[in-house]
């Protein structure tokens, strides 16, 4: 549901805010206000095309916001959650939309920066607008099936349709795995097995380059090593006055002068500990060169281990790791590939079955489906004919669904919704041909069309936002209020925003804006005003009679919104 609408610099909105609640939100004013502007601004929010043109005079950019509740809306915290743009345990979503007269565009969703396509693709889960420049739902074929579906009553035996076709959409892809071709199976074989048969061959353990680039460093340097540590070994027992004679002396002096005054003692140990430590060093200087292998011979050997080690690297992975990690996967696909031809029997078997279940299913829902059709034909005569559309005829055709989704052995017209495409078709007069829908130019008609077949068919999809602008096209007096009517019953169960310029339509809102046009410092400005019972009264007295209001059309307003209120009290849309 659609909390708060924030629009800065926008055509002829400097600054505006807008907090919509549950129920029919209805949106009048003077021709020229600018009420079409705030449905143009919401279709931005929702993912539709940007224009410069929007950008307000003088200014730099042009920013829309929006906050939407989420409860309820799985579709929506999916697409959030898949994106990465969702915020576990926050509520609401908050989309911003900035575009800059140099015609950069920037789209904002929650915290994050989001593609148009994405902002699109959400925008259609969150609200449906249909008016002269917006169609949305109305227009994608998709959607035409699910209507039938929810007229119909469908959902359960479209979901096992869904889940049967996904068990034969597998079973198929699995089978076509197997039998890409014998040829095919031999030759990936023969690699695999060369590509395991090398790594074993080779056998390398995990961290061993390291080891033996380690290795090689010291080995390459074995002149300079042993030349240091003899150079040490010299340098504390050899030569004139090696370290550890003068130690020893040093040792005995000290050992005379504790003789003479006993403080001398703690300086001792200390000397004696150093040269033991030094003479560690001396003789593991002297035995260097004896215990490491420093010769030509291992660092030849070092030098073949790890050529054979890289030349793995080069296919296989960077690290030993990575190479055994390749040759286990090798080894794993290599034994699926031996042992598929035993399994392309039960796989053949498994489709079978698959295909059996999925087409009893699918027959039974197209046939239901097609008796739902004509009913729904029926029903939507009868709302067509309430909404001054009583020449418009629709028609549900049915077309083959599109070829499976590239896996060999599923039927073409097999798909997860079933064997059907639906299409409604509408004949605008009597006497005219059937028509694609999106043939319709009017955007009253489109609309009054969406609002028939809403409420029909929308039952099952509660808790959305449904947005008509150009509903009251070419209608009036008792027509309107049928419309109205309509409206008020699709918002007790969804959030309805609506553009009027009847008050007959008006008088059914839950909330009511009146849009109008101010002077401020010298440019005219477009502002939207929440209307409290008295204004209602005021706004649907100026809608009725003009610019001269009288106490009798103050009295006939009243008489309207008293009529527009239902016998009970009529619960509106709760937040989803």
């Amino acid at each position: 549901m659609l909390q708060l609408l924030r629009i800065r610099n926008f055509a002829l909105i400097r600054e505006l805010e807008i907090e919509f609640g549950a129920g029919l939100n209805l949106l009048t004013g003077e021709t020229g206000s600018g009420k079409s502007i705030l449905v143009d601004a919401l279709g931005l929010l929702l993912g539709s095309r940007s224009s410069v043109d929007y950008v307000r005079s003088g200014c730099d950019a042009a920013v829309i916001e929006g906050i939407f509740d989420l409860r309820g809306r799985r579709k929506v915290r999916s697409l959030l959650r898949e994106a990465g743009f969702d915020t576990p345990g926050e509520q609401r979503l908050r989309i911003r939309r900035e575009i800059s007269a140099s015609g950069r565009n920037r789209i904002h969703v929650n915290q994050g920066l989001a593609t148009l396509g994405f902002l699109k693709a959400m925008g259609g889960a969150l609200a449906d607008i249909c008016g002269q420049q917006e169609q949305r739902s109305l227009l994608d074929l998709a959607t035409h099936l699910a209507w039938l579906d929810d007229f119909g009553g469908n959902a359960e035996l479209r979901r096992e349709a869904g889940a049967l076709y996904r068990r034969l959409r597998d079973a198929a892809r699995e089978l076509e795995k197997v039998e890409t071709g014998e040829e095919e199976r031999a030759r990936r074989i023969d690699i695999l097995r060369f590509q395991v048969e090398e790594i074993r061959r080779v056998d390398p353990r995990p961290g061993e380059r390291e080891e033996l680039e380690n290795e090689r460093a010291l080995l390459s340097n074995r002149e300079r090593i042993l030349e240091r540590a003899a150079g040490i070994y010299r340098l504390l027992y050899e030569g004139e006055t090696p370290l550890l004679g003068g130690l020893a002396q040093l040792g005995r002096l000290l050992g005379e002068l504790e003789a003479l005054d006993p403080d001398w003692a703690a300086h001792r140990a200390p000397v004696e500990e150093s040269r033991y430590r030094l003479e560690d060093l001396a003789y593991a200087a002297r035995d260097y060169g004896s215990r490491s292998d420093f010769s030509a011979e291992r660092l030849e050997e070092v030098h073949q281990r790890l050529q054979a080690l890289d030349a793995l690297a080069r296919k296989y992975g960077a690290s030993c790791e990575e190479v055994l990690a390749s040759g286990s996967r090798c080894a794993g696909e290599l034994e699926a590939l031996e042992s598929a031809s035993g399994s392309a029997g039960r796989l053949r078997e498994e489709l079978a079955r698959a295909l059996d279940a999925y087409a009893a299913l699918a027959r039974t829902l197209s046939e239901k489906r097609r008796r739902d059709a004509a009913a729904l034909e029926q029903r939507i005569r009868a709302e067509f004919g309430a909404l001054a559309m009583d020449r418009m005829r629709l028609e549900v055709r049915f077309h083959p669904a599109g070829e499976g989704e590239g896996a060999r052995g599923i039927p073409a017209g097999y798909g997860p919704r079933g064997m059907d495409r639906v299409e409604f078709w509408i004949a605008p007069n009597e006497g005219e041909e059937m028509r694609p829908l999106e043939t319709i130019a009017s955007g009253g008609e489109l609309s009054r069309i969406m609002l028939a077949v809403q409420s029909l068919c929308g039952g099952a999809r509660a808790g959305g936002t449904l947005v008509f602008d150009e509903v009251d096209a070419g209608i009036g007096g008792r027509v309107a209020e049928a419309v109205g009517r309509r409206l008020r019953d699709l918002a007790r169960s969804n959030q309805v925003l609506c553009v009027t310029h009847l008050p007959h339509i008006a008088a059914f809102a839950h909330r009511h804006y009146r849009v109008c046009k101010e002077s401020a410092g010298g440019r005219t400005e477009t502002a939207v005003l929440p209307l409290d019972e008295g204004a209602r009264v005021e706004e649907l007295s100026r809608m009725l009679g003009g610019e001269t209001i009288t106490e009798k059309t103050r009295h006939y307003a009243l008489e309207m919104l008293e009529r527009s209120r239902p016998p009970q009290k009529e619960s509106t849309a709760k937040a989803p």
